[in-house]
This record gives C-alpha cells, structure tokens and sequence, in this order.
C-alpha cells in the first residue's frame, strides 16, 4: 500500500476521533504516515496514523510534493492552502 501513497497527497482519515479528517501526507515510514493540515495539526507535530487507517485521495498538489521530496522549506500555510485547493476543486 505505500507505493500508493506519496508526499503531498491528499489522504481522508478513516479510523479514530479524527475520522473523514482531510489531510497532507508529510512524511511516510513503514507502516505509518506523517499527516498535517496546517490549521489543527502542524508540521512542527505532525499527526502519526497507521497506513491502513488512511484511504488516498488521487489528488496531490505537485509544487508542494516537489518541495518535500527535495527537502525545501514548507510551513503550515502552504499545507492550509493545498487543502483548500482540493476542497475547491472537490466542490466543483
């Protein structure tokens, strides 16, 4: 399941108090992924969920996935923004 999830992704929480949650996949290990969404959970204290409590979206914001995989600066605003981005883009 991880090669389909990448960083920059958008992911929906699908276990625990946070469910339906939207977020952006910051980090990935083995069998956890590091998610933000700039307003509630920052990158400074990602939230860490289980790879099988998540389900992809097939929507990633491509400058943000550039600037993680490269290790470029990312804040929390930019996280906010790529979420509205999708919900927008969702909406219509």
């Amino acid at each position: 399941m991880n090669g389909t999830i990448r960083l920059g992704q958008v992911v929906v929480s699908t276990q625990g108090h946070d469910k339906n949650q939207n977020y952006i996949v910051v980090g990935i290990n083995d069998k956890r992924v590091l998610l933000c969404d700039g307003e509630f959970k920052f990158l400074k204290k990602p939230k860490q969920k289980n790879i099988l409590h998540i389900k992809p979206i097939d929507f990633v914001d491509s400058e943000l996935s550039t600037k993680l995989k490269d290790g470029h600066k990312v804040n929390d605003q930019m996280i906010y923004h790529a979420l509205l981005k999708f919900k927008k883009s969702n909406k219509e």
